[in-house]
């Protein structure tokens, strides 16, 4: 049934891509710092984003397996644990993972076949945390002439170009830019329409501030799956009602299989119902 947009509040999903040395991991945590008061990192890059532990407040998650599943458990957990703000650094390692994969398999469309649902499922898994999520990303590197402003004769210089990573990765996020060595971020996708096209040199608090001004501009956000389920579950441990006898409930009465298939009100009515069950029981 159709019926007038509106604009809500929401939670950032911002993908930052550059070469080794850019900053990719410096600029994520200072920019998560200005997006809310507590910070998860989920650090695939042997432990390097700890170096920044003595600028920036964050808890870190140091993966050593790169399995889409284990990402998608880690952000699970940081959703569970109410954190503000999760930041992956970096995605890329799970686009190797699935290369590594199809590259085993004899068949390597059969094989992609099995690991493109991992992929989405990871994407899912992003898209829905009740968190801003901030990802960064490896760049493909090359070596290009450009000319010497000293000298002005061509000196190679690196840059990077497309992210390791699947084709088009970047339609998934709300804004994506790519980072250079001199740490100028190029805003090249974004649905902020006063981001689009920009640059922002060593970014952090200033494009921070102006990304909240644009999520918080907006009717209130609605309220996610997984915060649905976890208030039913609080509401049937602590009255010890077991979770088949509240499946079923949901179904008789809703005609759903999950809470988080229901409204708001659905959901407060449902733990109203729990309740009673406790006082019958």
């Amino acid at each position: 049934m159709f019926q007038k947009a509106t604009k809500t509040k929401a939670r950032l999903r911002f993908a930052v891509s550059g070469p080794s040395g850019s900053g990719k991991t410096y600029s994520a945590l200072a920019i998560a710092q200005h997006l809310g008061k507590t910070v998860a990192m989920i650090d695939t890059e042997h432990g390097s984003a700890s170096k920044y532990a003595d600028q920036f407040d964050f808890d870190v998650c140091e993966l050593s397996d790169f399995h889409p599943a284990r990402y998608m458990d880690a952000i699970r957990e940081a959703g569970r644990a109410e954190y503000d703000v999760i930041v992956i650094d970096s995605l890329s390692h799970a686009w190797f993972w699935e290369l590594n994969e199809t590259g085993k398999a004899q068949n390597s469309f059969t094989a992609w076949g099995k690991v493109r649902p991992l992929e989405r499922a990871l994407i899912d898994a992003m898209l829905s945390s009740p968190a801003h999520i901030l990802v960064t990303m490896r760049a493909k590197t090359e070596w290009v002439l450009v000319d010497s402003p000293k000298s002005g004769k061509p000196m190679p210089e690196k840059i990077g170009t497309a992210p390791i990573q699947a084709s088009g990765i970047e339609y998934e996020f709300d804004i994506a830019g790519e980072l250079n060595l001199d740490h100028l971020l190029n805003i090249s996708k974004s649905r902020c329409s006063f981001l689009a096209n920009t640059q922002h040199l060593n970014p952090g608090e200033e494009l921070a501030k102006r990304m909240l001004h644009w999520l918080e501009d907006g009717s209130p956000m609605p309220e996610s799956g997984q915060s649905k389920c976890d208030r039913v579950k609080a509401a049937r441990e602590a009255l010890e009602i077991d979770g088949d006898s509240v499946k079923t409930l949901i179904v008789a009465t809703f005609d759903r299989t999950s809470p988080a298939q229901l409204t708001s009100e659905q959901v407060d009515e449902l733990i109203s119902m729990i309740q009673a069950m406790s006082k019958t029981a």
